[in-house]
């Protein structure tokens, strides 16, 4: 198989199995270095990383319950771009949806480009929303401690880093939907009740490895049955409109000036 390839198909995200043993530098550099060549619209690169060092402030910081010795987090950002902008006398209009769901895309990319080139190098690799869940973190907090910019940004995602433990690690990759359901070739099409009841039969058996995380103390028969009362259940509504209204304050004051 093609290196490149193999490397993507080896791809996995480490839970919290990363060794104390502190990532080279050169390697760091190499995955920033490969991170900021991935695809981005025209060519403006609109996002910052920063770079998180120290296993205490990758804990402090990105509150995720995983210690690992470097994280980056990967933020949509159009200061850059309007600084430049201003400094040669031109304006800058990037502040609205459109362009923030664009810069969104990019930063993305970004930081999967960073998973793939730090697996090629014998890195692991976990990619976490932790920094958007109210119960773990306050954004406010987030910009306050990292300093962030309070118009034309917004942090989109963690990537912690680190030397995976292999003796702590699964036996077996996650279980991955690869047709039905997922592939749509022409036009999207709906599940038929044949297509509903073979995903059922393929997500629920043990050895297609799709999930077992947190099933071990619960009185469920199945993972489905586990995924939707216990792992992902509707949320108090109290607890959802508090964290959108804290997401929709961060978004709002990236839309208006």
């Amino acid at each position: 198989m093609n290196e490149i390839l193999e490397t993507i198909n080896n791809l996995h995200a480490v839970h919290g199995n990363f060794t104390s043993k502190a990532i080279e530098d050169e390697k760091i550099k190499i995955i920033l270095d490969a991170c900021v060549n991935a695809q981005n619209a025209s060519n403006r690169q609109s996002y910052s990383i920063i770079v998180i060092r120290g296993e205490d402030n990758v804990q402090k910081i990105i509150k995720c319950g995983y210690k690992s010795p470097i994280a980056l987090l990967f933020c949509v950002d159009f200061n850059r771009i309007h600084d430049i902008g201003e400094h040669l006398g031109y304006p800058s209009d990037n502040d609205n949806l459109v362009s923030y769901l664009t810069a969104h895309t990019d930063t993305v990319l970004a930081a999967q480009t960073a998973i793939i080139a730090a697996t090629s190098l014998g890195l692991g690799a976990l990619c976490t929303n932790s920094i958007h869940h109210l119960y773990r973190k306050n954004l406010a907090d987030l910009y306050k401690e990292l300093n962030l910019p309070d118009k034309h940004f917004f942090p989109v995602t963690a990537v912690l880093l680190g030397y995976e433990d292999k003796t702590k690690a699964p036996h077996h990759k996650s279980g991955r939907l690869k047709n039905i359901g997922v592939v749509h070739y022409d036009t999207y099409k709906k599940l038929t009740t044949e297509e509903k009841e073979e995903i059922i039969n393929t997500v629920n058996n043990p050895e297609n490895h799709f999930g077992v995380k947190g099933r071990e103390n619960v009185n469920c028969n199945t993972y489905l049955e586990f995924y939707y009362t216990k792992w992902a259940p509707p949320r108090n509504a109290e607890v959802v409109k508090k964290m959108d209204n804290m997401l929709y304050e961060k978004l709002t004051s990236f839309i208006k000036k």
